[in-house]
């Protein structure tokens, strides 16, 4: 036996729990492959040859779910369980799919194309269901009957370039929501509208996906959800997506919650990115500041990760950049159970808290922070976040940690050669960009985020 995060090849799930008033079993089984059912419940369920209904890993683990190894030729599809390889594969995520790939293959979405767009799913766990269900907006019914809970908050997310619904960096985040409780997770998956080699068509295709999201949200409204307990969070070009989607709804977003947002390409247009107007409260954590991801200000609070510019335990990764940029979900996905406390810093990012501010309040970063937080904030810790063997998290995930020869960088301040340069918050830029379509379309630098 054992447990999802630690296996997942040729498995059979079932869940062996038993009423105790009546000795029943509650058996959910979910065949995988040729797999024979085996457990003290097997007799009470009969499993199919695929996959009944989409699990996520949080729920097997909250479900007490495990697994009966059969035979190690066979692996389940990834929506079993998502993707559990470390987040450090991100960087090289999705190469074999599309090493054929090529710019004749990109999408490109006009603003007015009619809405639902099929290339722009949204998808809800729940607590109570944390398995896929696709959202249907057209039944007014959907959400009454889907196991969403009015009374939770209710998370947006949104992935970035090279994303989907089942793929690495987000899926950590979407896992650590459910494993907590108290969300509905609302999940976009336009990951056919910025898949690799197609940067800047994705950056293209933010405002028309945008537009279909704001959309379904308004429909959702209408069903019952609640605008006062709604917060986009955003990885990367996501990020933006949660600020562009703003300026189409005919309510007001509770909070948005910014992810290292993305910098290549986006212009300085308020209604192009995202800013301070599209939510009640907007909150940014910047992990690589000035590469993948801003450098400007866009938040109310901007929280500044180890200088804002570039993570210390991703200096031997392949990609010191990407890793940093990356690694903004294991942030907030952190925050849900241990929040990082950050010290107020004027508009530098440092590595170092400055003295005189050391002492001032702290505000926690990610979820936890207050709405009323405002300015740019400084974090100094060297641990690789999230990850159970560094930070000492119980409730950590094993994704979210390196490999063994990194894990000594991780857990010591960096030694470099050089002085880690300051990176200065600056104010966002209003005056539009002359140049802002002159980009060329063989960028090859953007691998996934």
């Amino acid at each position: 036996m054992a447990t999802v995060a630690e296996h997942f090849n040729g498995v059979i799930l079932v869940d062996t729990r038993v009423r105790a008033s009546t000795g029943a079993c509650l058996g959910l089984a979910v065949a995988v492959g040729g797999a024979a059912v085996r457990g003290a419940c097997a007799e009470a369920v009969a499993p199919s040859r695929s996959a009944a209904r989409s699990l996520t890993c949080a729920h097997a683990h909250k479900q007490r779910t495990i697994i009966h190894f059969v035979s190690a030729h066979v692996k389940p599809p990834l929506h079993v369980c998502g993707q559990r390889k470390p987040i450090k594969e991100a960087l090289l995520l999705n190469n074999d799919i599309y090493a054929n790939a090529s710019f004749e293959d990109c999408v490109w979405r006009r603003d007015r194309e009619p809405c639902p767009d099929p290339n722009v799913i949204i998808n809800l766990y729940t607590e109570s269901e944390p398995f896929k269900k696709t959202v249907d907006l057209f039944s007014e019914d959907w959400l009454r009957q889907s196991g969403w809970e009015p009374s939770h908050e209710t998370i947006l997310l949104i992935h970035g370039y090279a994303g989907g619904d089942d793929t690495l960096p987000i899926v950590v985040l979407r896992d650590a929501y459910l494993r907590r409780g108290g969300y509905n997770v609302l999940m976009v998956d336009w990951g056919a509208l910025c898949q690799p080699p197609c940067y800047v068509a994705a950056v293209h295709n933010l405002r028309p996906a945008a537009r279909c999201v704001a959309q379904a949200l308004g429909a959702l409204r209408q069903a019952g959800l609640r605008p006062d307990r709604l917060t986009c969070v955003g990885h990367s070009l996501g990020a933006h997506m949660c600020g562009i989607l703003a300026n189409y709804l005919t309510f007001r977003l509770n909070r948005i919650i910014g992810l290292d947002p993305a910098r290549p390409l986006i212009r300085s247009a308020p209604a192009l990115r995202l800013d301070t107007g599209d939510a009640r409260a907007v909150h940014v954590l910047h992990t690589n500041a000035g590469r993948y991801g801003e450098a400007a200000r866009l938040g109310h609070a901007d929280f500044c990760l180890n200088g804002g510019r570039s993570q210390p335990y991703c200096e031997d990764t392949p990609n010191e950049a990407l890793c940093s940029h990356v690694w903004s979900i294991c942030y907030q996905a952190e925050s849900l159970f241990r929040a990082r406390q950050a010290a107020p810093c004027g508009r530098r990012c440092s590595v170092r808290v400055p003295p005189a501010r050391a002492a001032a309040l702290p505000v926690p970063l990610g979820q936890p922070a207050p709405m009323t937080a405002s300015g740019a904030y400084c974090v100094e810790d060297f641990t690789a976040p999230f990850c159970p063997a560094t930070s000492g998290l119980k409730e950590g995930d094993l994704r979210c940690c390196l490999d063994k020869q990194y894990e000594a960088a991780a857990t010591a301040p960096p030694q470099r050669q050089r002085p880690r340069p300051l990176v200065r918050l600056r104010a966002q830029r209003l005056k539009p960009d002359p140049l802002e379509y002159n980009y060329p379309d063989n960028i090859t630098d953007y691998t996934v985020e």
